[in-house]
């Protein structure tokens, strides 16, 4: 009875381990994400809004 109680405890313990790992595998990379377009798309953003009268007035003189 202690074996089959142990061994089935074991397996769950086992598959919350590996769930609790991917969400955090998961989280990891939204976070990368998260953080690749604030660092390099919010200054593209700001740099295009800048630059767009610039541009405007070049091309439509």
């Amino acid at each position: 009875m202690i074996p089959d109680f142990y061994e089935s405890w074991r397996q769950e313990t086992d598959r919350q381990m590996i769930l609790d790992r991917q969400e955090a595998e998961r989280r990891q990379k939204r976070e990368l994400i998260d953080d690749i377009i604030r660092y390099v798309g919010v200054p593209l953003l700001v740099a295009a809004v800048l630059a767009a009268p610039t541009m405007m007035q070049a091309v439509f003189g």
